[in-house]
């Protein structure tokens, strides 16, 4: 369905038919890479070694984005302390069930991590601190009879819920740890100076969380972001696209997507350079966030000279007037080819993107002609 010059809107799928071979212009998804030769079973090849450095990336990346592995150390940690602090010191018969109870629930705790955790809901790990806050109170309370500064295990507390939940609910559990210790005080009065021993931890706490709390924010938004352009990657992408459509799913809302491709891009590059290549994705981004939807929609760019509009609760007329208006609030000396799409909520997020890949370049068959020319002057 033509929408006028460079828009092409895919119609709902239907049984598959025989494709013809492309031969020119943009390659649709399903299609790209498909000229890369295979390697030969009787050719060898050459294993390139990784970098340690690159594994060593690799490995803390996968760790640290996930809470359920963190968790588990975090317990095993502290029952590792609580085994220890059994053995190199002596204990009333008391203070020994207690450390020993303590240390037992850290390592339970850590091994239904390591098991089940990633089946748990997400609110378990906000229950699990708020656990871990009262053991840490328990065994500081008994700490303070031998001048053993327990208590500082509630920095571990702050540091855990800084890296994985939101500032609402990191303020909220550095609180109640500050209460905690505050009654821990109270009730185990042998301390010289109650307030000035919360105040020094408090201090920390706080201090700590909030430093944790701002890199967290701004590694998130740095992975979240394409910083040539200031809009979505393909990561944040992929993330909203799966969250909208589960929505979508729940509610019945109409949702639709755009693909965009800047028309002969790569012949600019090579004549005009990669600067002025630069400027030309940087130009269209400014004039299409103009244009949305504020935080409802999302543009992204995806790579390259490529970018994809996710639009919630757009119909395929309102997705068609959408792609309209981004592509008259181009520049003059820019065209662009879209490619819009809605859902019809029985296929996943690839298939949905193949059909506005294939309206995307369809559309650019059309509008092959379409040149980006440089500004005079």
């Amino acid at each position: 369905l033509a929408l006028g010059p460079g828009i092409t809107c895919a119609p709902l799928p239907w049984p598959a038919a025989p494709e013809k071979k492309r031969t020119s212009g943009h390659e649709p998804m399903s299609e790209r890479r498909a000229d890369v030769p295979m390697p030969s079973a009787t050719t060898p090849q050459k294993v390139q070694a990784i970098p340690l450095s690159a594994l060593a990336l690799s490995w803390s990346r996968a760790f640290f984005f996930n809470p359920n592995a963190v968790g588990a150390l975090f317990w095993a940690a502290a029952g590792a302390i609580g085994i220890l602090a059994l053995l190199l010191r002596p204990w009333t018969f008391g203070a020994l069930l207690t450390l020993a109870a303590v240390a037992g629930i850290c390592m339970v705790a850590c091994a239904v991590r390591m098991t089940i955790g990633r089946r748990l809901p997400p609110w378990t790990l906000h229950l699990e601190v708020a656990i871990a806050t009262v053991l840490v109170s328990v065994v500081a309370w008994v700490g303070l009879s031998k001048g053993i500064p327990f208590a500082d295990l509630y920095i571990w507390v702050g540091l855990f819920a800084a890296l994985y939940f939101r500032p609402p609910a990191v303020v909220a559990h550095v609180g109640f740890t500050l209460a905690a210790y505050a009654a821990v005080l109270v009730l185990g009065s042998t301390t010289a100076d109650p307030f000035m021993a919360w105040l020094a931890l408090a201090g920390t706490l706080v201090l700590a969380s909030v430093v944790v709390l701002g890199l967290v924010s701004v590694l998130r938004i740095a992975a979240m972001e394409d910083p040539l352009t200031g809009l979505a990657n393909r990561r944040l992408w992929d993330e909203r696209l799966e969250q909208e459509m589960e929505r979508a799913r729940r509610t019945g809302a109409f949702l639709s997507v755009a693909l965009i491709d800047i028309d002969s891009f790569k012949e600019t590059n090579d004549t005009l350079g990669h600067a002025y290549g630069d400027h030309l994705l940087q130009q269209s981004a400014r004039a299409w966030q103009s244009e949305i939807r504020g935080s409802e929609d999302l543009l992204a760019r995806l790579g390259g000279d490529e970018f994809a509009l996710l639009a919630p609760s757009s119909d395929e007329i309102g997705i068609r007037l959408l792609a309209r208006r981004l592509r008259r609030a181009l520049p003059k000396e820019i065209t662009a080819s879209f490619g819009v799409a809605t859902w019809d909520r029985t296929e996943n997020g690839r298939e949905l993107l193949r059909r506005a890949d294939s309206a995307m370049y369809t559309a650019k068959q059309a509008h092959h002609r379409a040149q980006i020319v440089p500004p005079t002057g």
